[in-house]
C-alpha cells in the first residue's frame, strides 16, 4: 500500500475499487453500531460513487507497513460552517494514533475546516475507538441522551469534538512533524 503521507510506517492513501479485502477484513472487527461497510464489489462501487458526490469526503485508507487496517471519511452537512463529521475506522483502535492524526492533518490541511466531530453509541465495546480520539486530541462535548437505537433499544451517543488549534497544541506536543504551522 504506497500511501500519499507515509511517516514511520504509518500511511494514508485514497480509498478505491480495490480495496475490498481490506474492508472485508475492517467490518470484521467493526461493531455495526458504529458503521456499515461495504460488503461487495457492487456496495463498494455505489459507496465510492456515493462519496464522489459529497464535497470534502476525503475517504482513505490507513495503512501500517503497507497493509491496511483503517479505514477514514467525512461527511460535511454545510459547507458554510466548516464543521465535518469524521468517520474513523480501524482493526486495531489503539494501535492506530499516528494513522489517524496523519489523516486529521491531511482533512485541515485540504479544508478551511474550523471543527471536526464524532458521534459514538456509549457502548463498551465502542471504548477502544472514543479512546482512539481522545488519544489524538478530541475533546469530549457531551452526552446525547437516548439518540441512536441499538438491538431495539435506545442509547447514549457521546459527542468528541476536535478543534484545528487543538490540533496543532496536540501536534506540538505529542508529533511535531504533523503540525500545520
Amino acid at each position: 500500500m504506497a500511501g500519499l503521507i507515509e511517516l514511520e510506517g504509518d500511511s494514508i492513501r485514497s480509498l478505491g475499487t480495490d480495496d475490498l479485502p481490506a474492508l472485508m477484513r475492517l467490518r470484521e472487527t467493526i461493531p455495526d453500531e458504529l458503521f456499515h461497510l461495504p460488503g461487495t464489489a457492487t456496495e463498494l462501487t455505489g459507496f465510492l460513487g456515493f462519496l464522489a458526490n459529497k464535497p470534502w469526503s476525503l475517504p482513505m485508507m490507513c495503512g501500517r507497513h503497507g497493509t491496511p487496517f483503517g479505514l477514514c471519511l467525512l461527511n460535511v452537512q454545510q459547507l458554510k460552517h466548516l464543521n465535518a463529521y469524521l468517520v474513523a475506522l480501524f482493526e486495531t483502535p489503539a494501535t492506530a494514533h499516528r494513522s489517524l492524526a496523519l489523516y486529521i492533518r491531511q482533512v485541515f490541511w485540504f479544508y478551511p475546516l474550523h471543527r471536526l466531530y464524532a458521534q459514538l453509541p456509549s457502548l463498551p465495546e465502542m471504548q477502544p475507538h472514543i479512546d482512539l480520539l481522545a488519544g489524538v486530541g478530541f475533546q469530549r462535548e457531551g452526552v446525547l441522551a437516548g439518540h441512536a437505537e441499538v438491538g431495539g433499544r435506545p442509547v447514549d451517543v457521546v459527542v468528541l469534538g476536535l478543534l484545528r488549534d487543538e490540533f496543532d497544541v496536540w501536534c506540538a506536543t505529542n508529533d511535531p512533524r504533523l503540525s500545520l504551522a
